[in-house]
């Protein structure tokens, strides 16, 4: 009931459009690692093992019911291939040593994380996510992701606004955030302030779907912070939005 006036006041508002162009991965990832010699071809290549785990896993899907329990989620809710990309990039140069996630699902963004820190042989993905359908089992939070990197995650059930600070808390510094749970104005911008304040300097957060209401936009407008987008290969939406603390 309360996701669905809080979906129903976004609906009335107008999208703020952002004054910065958005840009393709080799970009983005040139901007923020300047000394770095980056090639999205390599990367591709490099996660060709797990990009073909997940294609495996959602094409056992793919003459499932949905909604069911074996099918909970669509699986057009993978996170675009250039935001995953993106995220196993800035892991595997930053090598972090924690980062946040808020929304899982299957666990597409997570195993992109997730295959960056057993590369590195260092850092914790914290996963944040909840049942909210009849349909929705915590058996299938993650589901997707593989074996072998199940050890660098540690899954918090339970839903954000009630979670999100405790896990913070009790880790205190974090590296990376990133946020793909409930894509409203109010759950945006409660993540955002609460975890901007434990981010690390030159720490990232990170927005998929920025483009769904005001709150990556008004979040950056009212700290002052000049944001980069990731523009997806299919050019529609500007789909997630990168901020640098520094």
């Amino acid at each position: 009931m309360q996701t669905e006036k809080q979906v129903r006041t976004d609906l009335k508002k107008s999208i703020q459009k952002f004054d910065v162009k958005s840009e393709n991965l080799e970009q983005i990832i040139n901007s923020l690692f300047p000394t770095v010699e980056f090639s999205k071809k390599d990367v591709y290549k490099k996660t060709e093992t797990l990009r073909h785990q997940i294609n495996s896993f959602l094409q056992e899907l793919e003459n499932k019911e949905f909604p069911s329990k074996e099918k909970p989620y669509p699986t057009d809710y993978s996170v675009p291939i250039n935001s995953g990309l993106l995220l196993y990039s800035i892991c595997k140069l930053l090598k972090p040593e924690k980062v946040f996630e808020t929304g899982v699902a299957y666990g597409h963004s997570s195993c992109f994380i997730l295959e960056a820190l057993y590369e590195n042989d260092q850092g914790k993905l914290f996963s944040i996510d909840s049942v909210f359908r009849p349909w929705e089992t915590k058996e299938k939070i993650g589901s997707m992701i593989p074996k072998k990197l199940r050890t660098n995650w540690e899954m918090n059930f339970g839903e954000s606004k009630k979670n999100l600070k405790k896990l913070l808390d009790r880790e205190r510094n974090i590296d990376i955030f990133i946020h793909d749970s409930l894509h409203t104005y109010e759950n945006m911008m409660f993540e955002f302030e609460i975890a901007w304040k434990y981010i690390k300097k030159n720490g990232f957060l990170l927005s998929d779907d920025i483009s769904g209401n005001n709150a990556f936009y008004d979040f950056c407008k009212k700290h002052n912070l000049k944001p980069l987008i990731l523009k997806q290969d299919d050019g529609k939406k500007l789909e997630m939005g990168i901020l640098q603390k520094i």
